[in-house]
Order: structure tokens, then sequence, then C-alpha cells
């Protein structure tokens, strides 16, 4: 029985965190017009993702940048993604191929971290009562509620709502390859197994999908080898045979995982030096993200203060079964202040090695001793009641009895009330956030302006739009290059499999680039010089469509070597003749 019910809240998160997907799917035939995408997060990451299972469906097995425009040889860098893309490679249509790939990734990988959970918390705590109440403590952890008035009802925000990592509802199914990631640090940390070999596998897998979840396991567990070696003798191992076993058991694991993870950082510490993959690491240096650690604090809400109290009992009491989730908290606390002076890496990264799972089994750890300590107080004052006066005939007054017994009950009551508040709030979190995404859906389908996605607004593109790209999917050559602004740039490697000059932030020098097109489209530059900038970067198409014409320009006259090739009332597709030999 017990197995069906962690089946069903597994089931039932999983499904609720989708639950927005389902909602926007059951919208589609009420766009008229705009073509349906199924978008997830965000719009200008969610087709880079795409773009990279579609090169998987094409057939290749390393990954080229098809953001930018300079000839590079493939690498491993988010492999991840293209090997999604071997499963579906039978779809005709490449766009839905690609998006059930990503959806279906969704679904499978948060229900791999899910159960790991449960895996964890039943180790953790005998109770069948305290493993669901963890579950729910680390599923449903959420910010500190800000009320937000919404007519006669209301909903809850939450601080740092710009960041979706934040999010309760949203981060149970995110993104496919922080999934994995973090279903990675869930196996390595928590879930103990014999096989080494195995072991060293699974870290250089988690190397080679999220990086920095490959160096946060690697620290955590050196550094929670370092704490049992220097206090083992007077903490955790009392005795020579209990360090033989950790030997055994414990450390020689523990450096497979650390040798596992050495090869693939090494591997990303060397690519990250070269064109175009550099740009992965120059981004994070050009544009830091500086978030308030106080406001971080907030938005991790209430497991943080009482987790953290939860890892300070552990200590106190010796709790061989915790260290490593404290060791996991002081790692990440260590992480967010480190990095925030290390410009190759922004210390936001480090909130995506879920701090919720360690801080809610520490808050579930701290509410479950509470219950022991009132479990043995009214155990002992039953077996010795200092009340108890035994009357002529033995028995012990009734009143007094009946006394202890509402006391102890309301003891349990208070215990689990306070325990159950955070989660019911973590829920109702959840639910506004369900709301909020729902709200969002419905003003997409609404929406009549703008006719694509640019400027930070958010719209089904129009359905010349797509018919555009449909079109250089089928009449140009695989070695293409297309000149767009950035909205078009966006969706070209995704949906038609061509390479652009610029069209994400991994687009090798993106600022110059969109400055230079931006020139180009508005006619600033000769003829001469144009073609010459065009030859230069390869670019053998010129897209001209709703983002495109607000330069208000006729390209075609200024730049004599454009021909036409393709036109509908939303785009046109000019073929670049130089005058000039290359």
């Amino acid at each position: 029985m017990k197995r069906y019910v962690w089946g069903i809240l597994i089931g039932f998160f999983i499904f609720f965190s989708m639950s927005p997907t389902v909602y926007e799917l059951a919208q589609k035939e009420k766009i008229q017009g705009r073509t349906f995408e199924l978008v997830h997060n965000y719009i200008t990451d969610y087709n880079f993702y795409l773009s990279r299972i579609r090169e998987g469906m094409e057939g290749r097995w390393t990954v080229v940048e098809r953001y930018t425009s300079e000839p590079h040889r493939g690498s491993l860098v988010q492999i991840f993604y293209l090997l999604l893309g071997k499963p579906v490679q039978f779809f005709s249509d490449r766009v839905w191929g690609a998006t059930y790939a990503y959806h279906g990734a969704r679904i499978i990988f948060g229900a791999i971290v899910l159960f790991l959970l449960s895996l964890v918390v039943r180790r953790v705590f005998r109770s069948f009562l305290w493993q669901v109440l963890a579950f729910l403590m680390v599923v449903t952890a959420s910010t500190v509620p800000i009320v937000v008035p919404m007519g006669e009802t209301i909903r809850f925000g939450g601080y740092m709502s710009w960041w979706t990592v934040m999010d309760s509802l949203q981060r149970i199914t995110f993104l496919p390859h922080l999934l994995l990631g973090q279903a990675g640090i869930l196996l390595l940390l928590c879930v103990p197994f014999e096989q080494i070999f195995l072991k060293f596998i699974s870290a250089f897998i988690l190397g080679m999908v999220f990086p920095p979840g490959a160096l946060f396991v690697a620290v955590v567990l050196t550094s929670m080898s370092i704490v049992e070696v220097l206090f083992a003798p007077h903490h955790f191992l009392k005795s020579g045979k209990d360090r033989i076993l950790w030997f055994q058991t414990n450390l020689f694991p523990r450096i497979a995982v650390v040798i596992g993870c050495i090869p693939a950082l090494f591997y990303y510490s060397l690519i990250m030096t070269q064109s175009p993959w550099r740009r992965l690491v120059e981004f994070d240096a050009l544009n830091p993200t500086v978030f308030p650690l106080l406001e971080y604090g907030y938005a991790m809400g209430p497991v943080l203060l009482f987790g953290t109290l939860g890892g300070v009992l552990s200590l106190f009491k010796k709790e061989k079964n915790m260290l490593i989730f404290v060791s996991w908290v002081i790692t990440w606390a260590i992480f967010l202040l480190v990095f925030r002076f290390v410009p190759q890496q922004s210390s936001l990264r480090f909130t995506e090695m879920i701090p919720n799972v360690p801080l809610g089994i520490l808050t579930t750890y701290l509410f479950y001793q509470c219950g022991l300590f009132s479990r043995r107080l009214f155990a002992k004052n039953m077996k010795y009641p200092s009340f108890a006066k035994a009357s002529a005939d033995g028995q012990v007054s009734s009143i007094k009895y009946q006394v202890w017994k509402i006391g102890k009950t309301l003891s349990y009551i208070i215990l689990y009330t306070l325990c159950f508040i955070p989660i019911a709030v973590g829920f109702l979190v959840m639910v506004s956030s369900f709301l909020w995404q729902k709200d969002f859906i419905d003003q997409k389908v609404r929406a009549g302006w703008p006719a694509i996605s640019m400027n930070n607004y958010i719209v089904y593109p129009m359905a010349g739009f797509i018919d555009a790209l449909n079109y250089i999917e089928s009449h140009t050559e695989k070695e293409a290059v297309i000149l767009s602004d950035l909205t078009a740039g966006n969706y070209i490697p995704a949906y038609a499999g061509r390479t652009v000059y610029v069209g994400h932030d991994n687009t090798l020098d993106k600022e110059i680039k969109v400055d230079l097109a931006h020139q180009f489209f508005l006619g600033e530059m000769t003829p001469s010089d144009a073609e010459v900038w065009l030859m230069q970067n390869r670019i053998t198409h010129v897209f001209f469509g709703p983002q495109e014409k607000e330069s208000k320009k006729d390209i075609a006259s200024l730049y004599p070597f454009l021909r036409e090739v393709y036109r509908n009332t939303d785009v046109t597709l000019y073929s670049v003749f130089p005058a000039t030999p290359n």
C-alpha cells in the first residue's frame, strides 16, 4: 500500500507542475491567424534547446552553434539535448518532434528526481508519516509569501519571482538538463550503491550535462570527508572498526565520484577558451547577475530558518545520516558567497543545486526531534507521574490522568500543525503559480499585437512568419547563413535548421553583431561596405520580417545585390547575389 502512496504523490506533483502546459495545449484551437507553439519558460532559451534537439534529429553526434556564423568544429557542449533528438528522428515535422522530446524529458526527469527524493526520505526517516511529511516539505518548500489582492480573492506572490528556479511549482518539471543534473546530485550525495565504477560514470555524466553540479558534488563530498576525518574519533566514528568500514563504504566511493567529475570539468575548462564556446563564459562576465542575499533568503522561505536550526541540532546530537545534508547546505552557502567574486561563473547557478532538499529534510528532522522530545517527556511522566497520588485502592486520580492525556494530545496537535503550516502555505503558493501562468497563457491567446515576440512582448507568431521559416527549411542549402534581427534569428535554427548571424546570447560577439545588423537594416551601410560585410560573415540570405521592417527602409533598393526569392504578407526573404567576386 505504501508504495502506491509514493506513486500517487509523484504522479500528482508531476501532473500539477505540467498543468500549465496541459492548459496551454487545450487552448490551441482558440488561436486565430497565428501559429501555436508550446514554449516553456523563456522563448529564446526554449528555441535554443529545440535547435540542439533538432541537430540530433538530423543525425549529428556533436553540437555546432547555429546561433553564430563563424566556422567551427562540433563539441560536446549541451550534447544532452542533441541526444534527446535521437529517439524522435522518425518525426517528419522536426519542430514538433523536438517539442515532444523536450516536454517528454521534463516529465521523465522530473519524475526521476521525485522518485530519488522518495528514496532519500525513506532512508532518513523510519516512520512512514515522517517520510511523507519530509517529501511534502521538500516539494512544497517555497518563498515567504507576499499576499496579492485580486479583486475579491487573493493570491500569493514571492521574492525573486524573476528567477524561475525559485518557483516551487515550475521547478518540479523545469529544464530537462537541470533536472538530470539535480537527479545526479541526489544520486551521488544521498543514494548509496556499492558499484564504484557506476559512481564514476554517474559523476562523469553529471559533469558533461551540468558542470556546476559536478563541481558542487565534488566539493560537498570532499568537505564532508574532511569533517569526518577531523572529528570522527569524537563525533561520528567511535571505534577502529567504524573507521575501517568508513574507508571501504564511504571514502573510496567518494574518491571515485570526485575523479569522475574531473574529466568533464577539465574538458569544459579547455573548450570554454575556444570560439564560439568561450561565449558561455564571456556572457556571465559581461552580464553579471547580482541578487541581494537577503532577498534570496526570503525566497528560500521558512525551510531556510528551520533547516538551519535542524542542521545545528543534528551536529549537536552527532547524527551521522544528517551530516551529508549539513555539508550540502554549508557548501551551497559558501558557493553563493564565493562566486559573487568569480566573473566566469554567476553565483546564481548555485541556486539550482536544489537546496530545498537538504533544508526541507533538516526542517522535518527538527520537527521530528521535537516530537521525540514530547513523547519522551510524556512517557516519563506516565511512568513516574509527579502528579500521581495513588488512592486507597491504588488507582491514579482519573482527573489528573485526563489532564495529562489532554496535554499530550495538545502537544502533538501543536507539533503537527507547525509541521503542516509551511506545507500548506507552500501548496497555496503553487496554486497561485498555476493561476499566474494561466493568466499569461490567456493573454497570449487573446493578443493581437505585435506580429511576433519582441521587445519583451510574448505572443504566438503570425502564420506568415512561420511559413517563411518553412520555406527556408525546404528551399535553402544546409550551409546557408541567414541575416535577421534577434527574434527571427532565434527561431531559424530551431524551425529551419539553418545558421544565423545573430539570434541568442550565445552568439559570439552578440552585442557587436546586433549593432551591425541594425546598421544594415537601417541603411547606414554603403552598398559596397554591406556587400563586403555579408561576404566576410558568409551570409547567403536576408530575412526581412516584422521586426526588421521596423527600420522603415526598403532594403532591396538600398542594396542592389539582394534578390527576392520569397514573399508573403509578413516576410520577404532575399538571397545575396554579390556583384563582385568573393
